[in-house]
This record gives structure tokens, C-alpha cells and sequence, in this order.
């Protein structure tokens, strides 16, 4: 069987990318693809218009669409039980789709009673090529609505209840994945997902590894729990983590730092008493000391500086990530994060919104931060408001003024001074 992937024209902004060069776990979207066609044996062809479809049984799919090897193998063990078009779709009550599904155009249906989210990933028996989209798209609205393998398991992480509203945040940890890629914030959920994915993938795939390295981690954390007395599932939980490490060739990681669940990429430098946590880190990065990486994608090349710390980020290959404290923010090609930079990821009241199609859309969530597009730069105390997207090589920086550029000399002690256009005033009281 062939897999037909149509091109859908659609660019991710602010980057101005095609979306098939998204980068998802360290790797383009369009490469993600094939490689899970090609692993399920399918002979992967790649065409600009539905016209170019020849009549038959395939595999049909668009290059905007996410989707793993668990739900690729599930649709295709169901398609070769039953003969005729099958349509990819995933349980609508499930919380992938619920934390997933703002901005995609999704279609429902149903399968044994269940109602399903259906997705453009389909195998279709085409009696002649269609004529157009039209002619495709009622051929995959046509199609039975199937439910690929799934099973989520919810992972609830402690948040401060007063600033969040909830006392948890809720994440689905599942390896089967399906997803529509058309904005910048589906980019970042699909790194997010990654994480795991790739877990599951490299655990499947490396058994006897798996349970060796589970094995050995798990005994250091019995053992902890001898010389220490304290009798402690937690011991065994993190040491059991922290020998689950891959390690690319010639990384140099000082012994004092803490690498838990962490795929790091060849030649990666960590500093002193670094935290990284769940996390994909592309080869070449350099992190330096203290910074901590939870739950997030760094690319190729990047740099992160002393005291640096991101949670559930990606930052694009070659990026300057040296930013305190941001969260659920997505980074392009050399973007340069200073310190004092600052994003804004959640909202008290409602959901977040972003621009999408030209008009404001909810993301569904009020937990979310900005997008930074190719080569922005972030100057010393900006703030960026959650769901705003940066354009491409936009130079955010606090006005002059507002900095101290001239002190006199014969400023007064003890007395609160500010800038007024660059020089630094006391007003004492009683004075105007």
C-alpha cells in the first residue's frame, strides 16, 4: 500500500515556515511523517492536488497532520480486517482531545456507540482520482469513523491553587497521538507530546536497556533507603529516574548536575547543578550552571545561560534561551532571550486567546505563553503578554528612558531615585 501525503499550502506564523517544517521533538514534521509510514512499510509519495490520487486502496493524509506509529498501526491492522475507506479518529471525552483540539476544524462521528473526534488520516478506496478537494473531502467525509488504539493515563502536577484557580495541573500521558498542525500553539503541544512519545517509543524498542537501567536505579534508591532509614517510595521513584538517561557521545556533564528521564543529543555540555527533567536537549547545547529544563524540547545548538529555567517549552535549533522563569512558551531559529525577559503564561479569568485566521480564537486553556518568532530579540525587562506571537526578527526592548543612564554624582543617600528620560531625579517631599 502506498501513503499519499497532499501538501495543505499552510504556513505557522510568526515563523512563516511550511508547516511540514514545524519542529516536533528535534525534527521536522514532514520528517516525522515518513518516518512512521516508512517504519509501517508503506511506500510514501508526496503530491500537490487531489487530482494527483490514482483509483485504489491507500493511505491518505495531508502535511499539516501529526500523527504517531501506535495510531498509524492501529488504523492499518482495522484496515486490513475490513475491506473499504477508514477514517483515524480518537475518543472525544478523552483529555488529549480536550487539551488539544482548539483551532482544528474537527470532524465527529461514531464507532460501537463510542463518539470520536476524526482526524484527515484515513485509508481510502477510491474508485477513479477525484476531481478536486471537493470531490476528496466528501470521500474521507464518507468514511467509516474508527477508533484507533488508545489509552491515556492523566498525570496531575501540583499548582499554586490562588494564582491558578486549580489545585493540579492536568496532563494525558499517551503515546497515541493525532493532531492538526496550523498554529503556533499546536506546535508547542505537539513538543510537549513528544516527550513522552519518544519515552514510550525508546522503552518499546530497547526492552532489555529499559529494565536494566529501571532495574539498577531502582536498587540506588533501596539502597538510599538503607543508609538513610527512611523508609520512602520517593527514593526509589527518583532513583529509579535518574539512571533513565540517554546520553549522546561526547557530552560533558559536570557530576553535580541532576539528569532525570532526559535524552540528551551528542556533544551537549551541562553545567554545575543543573536540573533537567523529562526533556528532549539537541545536540551542541550548552547549558550552564544552576539552569533548570523541565518537561521541554531544546534544539540543536541552543544556549542557555547560568540560572536560566523553562517549563513544557521548545525552542527552535540555535536559539539563545537565556530567560528566567518562563513556562509554555515556543522559541524560533536564534532567538535571543535575555534574563531579564518576562512572559506572562496565565490568565485569572477566562481563557487565553490568540490570533488565528485573522481574528481572536480561545485556546481553550488559561495556561499559556507567547511565541517568539526567527531571530527576536528579548531585551532586559519586557514583558510579553500570554498568547501573543513575536514576528520574526522583532527587537522587544524597554525604552531608554525608562533606564538609568545619567546618575549624578551629588545624588542624595538614602533619598528613592528614579529615571526620568535616563537621569535619575529625587523628588522631595514638599517639592514638585
Amino acid at each position: 500500500m502506498r501513503a499519499y501525503i497532499l501538501a495543505s499550502g499552510r504556513r505557522i506564523q510568526p515563523f512563516g515556515d511550511s508547516v511540514a517544517d514545524s519542529m516536533i521533538g528535534n525534527h521536522r514534521l514532514g520528517d516525522l511523517q515518513a518516518a512512521v509510514l516508512t517504519r509501517a512499510g508503506l511506500e510514501v509519495v508526496r503530491v500537490a492536488e487531489a487530482r494527483e490520487l490514482p483509483p485504489g486502496r491507500h493511505l491518505v493524509t495531508w502535511d499539516d497532520v501529526l500523527f504517531t506509529r501506535r495510531v498509524l498501526d492501529s488504523l492499518l491492522e482495522q484496515a486490513r480486517r475490513s475491506p473499504g475507506s477508514l477514517r483515524a479518529g480518537l475518543p472525544a471525552g478523552s483529555l488529549l482531545v480536550a487539551r488539544t483540539r482548539a483551532l482544528q476544524e474537527l470532524a465527529e462521528g461514531q464507532a460501537e456507540g463510542e463518539e470520536l473526534v476524526l482526524y484527515r488520516l484515513a485509508v481510502l478506496e477510491l474508485a477513479a482520482s477525484p476531481a478536486g478537494p471537493a470531490e476528496l473531502e466528501g470521500a474521507l467525509a464518507a468514511a467509516r469513523p474508527t477508533r484507533v488504539r488508545f489509552k491515556e493515563k492523566v498525570l496531575e502536577v501540583p499548582t499554586p491553587p490562588n494564582i491558578t484557580g486549580a489545585a493540579t495541573y492536568r496532563h494525558p500521558i499517551t503515546s497515541s497521538i493525532l493532531m492538526h498542525v496550523g498554529h503556533w500553539v499546536h506546535v508547542l503541544w505537539a513538543n510537549q507530546l513528544s516527550i513522552q512519545v519518544r519515552w514510550v517509543e525508546t522503552l518499546l524498542d530497547h526492552k532489555l536497556w529499559a529494565a536494566a537501567r529501571l532495574l539498577r536505579g531502582a536498587l540506588d534508591g533501596l539502597w538510599e533507603v538503607g543508609r538513610s532509614g527512611r523508609a520512602e517510595p520517593a527514593l526509589v521513584k527518583w532513583g529509579a529516574l535518574s539512571r533513565l538517561n540517554v546520553i549522546g557521545k561526547g557530552c560533558d556533564i559536570h557530576p553535580t548536575a541532576q539528569l532525570e528521564a532526559v535524552q540528551l543529543g551528542d556533544h551537549v555540555r551541562v553545567g554545575a547543578y543543573t536540573l533537567i527533567r523529562g526533556s528532549l536537549v539537541g545536540a551542541g547545547t550548552t547549558i550552564e550552571d544552576r539552569a533548570n529544563v523541565i518537561f521541554s524540547v531544546v534544539g540543536p545548538g541552543c544556549f542557555m545561560s547560568k540560572n536560566s529555567s523553562m517549563t513544557l517549552c521548545a525552542g527552535y535549533p540555535e536559539s539563545d534561551l537565556s530567560i528566567r522563569g518562563v513556562q509554555c512558551s515556543l522559541f524560533g531559529r536564534r532567538a535571543a532571550m535575555t534574563s531579564g525577559a518576562q512572559v506572562i503564561d496565565m490568565k485569572v479569568k477566562g481563557e487565553i486567546q490568540v490570533m488565528h485566521e485573522g481574528r481572536l480564537r480561545s485556546t481553550g486553556t488559561n495556561f499559556l505563553g507567547a511565541c517568539f518568532g526567527h531571530g527576536v530579540f528579548a531585551g532586559g525587562a519586557i514583558v510579553v503578554q500570554a498568547g501573543r506571537a513575536v514576528p520574526n526578527g522583532a527587537v522587544l526592548v524597554t525604552p531608554p528612558g525608562d533606564s538609568f543612564q545619567v546618575i549624578p554624582p551629588d545624588l542624595p543617600p538614602g533619598e528613592p531615585a528614579w529615571a526620568e528620560d535616563g537621569r535619575a531625579v529625587v523628588r522631595r517631599r514638599g517639592k514638585s
